[in-house]
C-alpha cells in the first residue's frame, strides 16, 4: 500500500530579517512600534490626508503627496494591527473591500478617470491599507497602460486649496457631509 502525499507544499520559512528589507520591518510587521497604528483615526487630517470617510473598517483619506489628483490611501483600522488582508477574519474582509469599493466608486464619480488603480502593498509600512488612485488620459499619465511611478505618487504635494475643494465634494459623495 503506498503512502498518500499531502497536496499541500510545506510552508517556507525564511530568516528573521529577509535580506535586503529594513531592520524595523518584521518588528512592524507584527505590529510593534507600527507608523500607521499610532495615527488618530478620529482626526480629520493625520497630516498625510484629509479624512473623507469613516468606513466600516478602514478610513479614506485625499492624499497631499504626488501629483495625480484624487490620489487616495485607505487605512485599515482595526485593533489588533494586520499588515495582511488574508489576516482578518472574513466579515472584517468583506467590509474593507466594501470601503475600498464605496471609496473607488466615489472617485470614479467625482474625477471620472479613464481607470482607476487599486494597490495594497504594505512593503515600506506593513500595515493593511490600499492606495486608490485615478488614473487620467492625455500628458498628466507619466504610464498609460502601465503602474505608475512611486516617485509620481510620492513626491510633490497636491494643491492645498484643490485638495480641500476635492474632499469637500468626496465627503458628499461618501455620504459623510
Amino acid at each position: 500500500m503506498s503512502q498518500q502525499q499531502n497536496p499541500l507544499p510545506t510552508p517556507v520559512t525564511g530568516p528573521a530579517l529577509p535580506a535586503g528589507w529594513p531592520a524595523t520591518f518584521i518588528r512592524h510587521r507584527s505590529g510593534d512600534g507600527c507608523p500607521m497604528c499610532t495615527n488618530d483615526y478620529t482626526a480629520d487630517d493625520i497630516g498625510w490626508g484629509v479624512l473623507l470617510r469613516h468606513g466600516e473598517v478602514a478610513n479614506a483619506y485625499l492624499w497631499r503627496s504626488g501629483r495625480v489628483r484624487g490620489y487616495c490611501v485607505l487605512i485599515h483600522r482595526g485593533s489588533p494591527h494586520v499588515a495582511e488582508p488574508t489576516e482578518l477574519p472574513d466579515a472584517e474582509a468583506a467590509a474593507y473591500w466594501r470601503d475600498t469599493l464605496a471609496l473607488g466608486k466615489a472617485l470614479t464619480t467625482f474625477y471620472e478617470p479613464v481607470k482607476m488603480n487599486y494597490s495594497t502593498l504594505g512593503n515600506v509600512v506593513p500595515h493593511l491599507h490600499s492606495h486608490v488612485c485615478p488614473r487620467y488620459a492625455g500628458e498628466s499619465d507619466p504610464a498609460p497602460g502601465g503602474p505608475l511611478p512611486w516617485g509620481f505618487l510620492d513626491g510633490e504635494r497636491q494643491d492645498e486649496t484643490q485638495l480641500l475643494a476635492d474632499a469637500s465634494s468626496l465627503r458628499l459623495l461618501l455620504g459623510k457631509a
